[in-house]
């Protein structure tokens, strides 16, 4: 009887240009998130000096995008048109989302601004989880990792872009990193609709649409003899929490703690994004040949020891060393755990299979930031390197009870 691993995406066929077409996706997706997270919550400060009402919008916003990733990646699973499952929430999601994007610098009041970024929230989640669903769609199993590295290579590029571009478009006018953005988001919808050909899976089955299909395959997990699917689940939940946690506190544990420039923290914690942005497409070639789980393991341990010596650490340039470390060692996770994951799931099923996956990462997220933050007040600085090690080790404990066996690797 044929695998799943066999049987999924039966049209799918490997090539560099469809994997470049489809980081085209989320090249503008981390461009505009690059963008938004440098200014948008300054305009929003202008006009709500409440840190408390800050903090509010940002976790509406947050809950917003784990429910309707997951709402929408298990919605396209049962959407039929002539231009596929995915392409039509790309197609209007992203045009209507870059209209959003640019009605920010044309600050008319407070609330504008928030109904503004609210509807953007939504309209951005219509298309995210589509837009990852496409990759093991038109990709073989075997090669998803690859195509995994190269998309997220370009949304790498995409972040570092906006670091560095942004701020120069916005000095020559504010209104102008903007309106790049919004433009982008009407060319890459196209040059995807003319790009990729999605592969036909056939009549949706019988288990319902939306919340229902996905209530369906969050159950089909749960009753599975092979528990692999509901310990990666587990697993990126905490390495995924861990990881974004050093994210968004380092700059402050840098300031705070080593009593560092805040531009000096900046470009610090850059190095880790730097080095993943250049051992993403390697990572996902090394999986031909030492398969996922190997690799996996293997970055799951480098990367909370490299956490844990952060924490020891003082002087400039040891923590960039090893921020470099950590980055090469989290290209090894992230590029391997979501193919690996589609793997497990039905052709039919893979962005029920998606949209449960990011809402383990989201979920993981919303409960390890605030959790770590707290050791941080109570016990001291460096417990956001001891915290954040121990949730990725947890990650590798249950990537540790999956089977023994063969993950792809030919």
């Amino acid at each position: 009887m044929a695998t799943i691993e066999e049987k999924a995406s039966p049209a799918a066929r490997f090539s560099y240009m469809s994997s470049g077409v489809l980081g085209l996706g989320m090249f503008g997706i981390s461009l505009a998130a690059g963008i938004y997270n440098s200014y948008v919550p300054l305009f929003i400060r202008h006009y709500v000096p409440s840190a408390a009402i800050i903090g509010l919008i940002v976790s509406v916003r947050t809950l917003m995008g784990v429910v309707l990733n997951t709402y929408f990646s298990a919605r396209s699973d049962r959407t039929q048109t002539r231009f596929g499952r995915r392409l039509p929430y790309i197609l209007i999601g992203m045009p209507v989302t870059g209209i959003l994007f640019m009605l920010f610098p044309w600050q008319i009041g407070a609330a504008f601004l928030i109904v503004v970024d609210l509807v953007y929230a939504v309209a951005s989640n219509v298309f995210y989880a589509p837009t990852i669903a496409l990759m093991p769609d038109v990709t073989p199993a075997p090669r998803r990792s690859q195509a995994n590295g190269i998309i997220n290579a370009m949304a790498g590029l995409a972040a570092l872009l906006a670091f560095f571009i942004g701020p120069a478009l916005f000095h020559m006018g504010r209104p102008l990193p903007f309106l790049v953005v919004g433009v982008l988001f009407f060319i890459i919808p196209f040059i995807m609709w003319r790009g990729i050909r999605e592969p036909a899976i056939g009549a949706p089955s019988s288990d319902g649409v939306g919340i229902r299909h996905l209530l369906h395959a969050a159950r089909r997990i749960v009753a599975r003899p092979d528990r692999t699917a509901l310990l990666l689940l587990a697993a990126v939940f905490f390495w995924s929490g861990g990881e974004s946690s050093v994210e968004t506190f380092f700059v402050t544990y840098g300031v705070y703690h080593l009593h560092l420039a805040s531009a000096t923290a900046v470009i610090t914690i850059g190095l880790f994004a730097l080095a993943y942005l250049i051992f993403a497409v390697p990572s996902g070639f090394l999986a031909a040949r030492l398969t996922r789980r190997r690799l996996v393991l293997g970055g799951t341990v480098g990367l909370a020891l490299a956490f844990f010596a952060l924490s020891f650490l003082s002087s400039v340039w040891p923590i960039r060393a090893f921020a470099l470390v950590g980055g090469f060692f989290w290209a090894f996770i992230n590029i391997n755990g979501y193919p690996w994951f589609t793997t497990l799931a039905e052709p039919a099923d893979v962005g029920a299979f998606t949209g449960l996956w990011l809402m383990a990462a989201g979920l993981g997220n919303f409960v390890c930031q605030p959790a770590i933050g707290f050791l941080m007040d109570r016990l001291g600085y460096p417990w956001l390197f001891y915290g954040a090690a121990a949730s990725v080790l947890l990650g590798f404990l249950a990537v540790l009870f999956t089977p023994r066996r063969k993950v792809l690797a030919s």
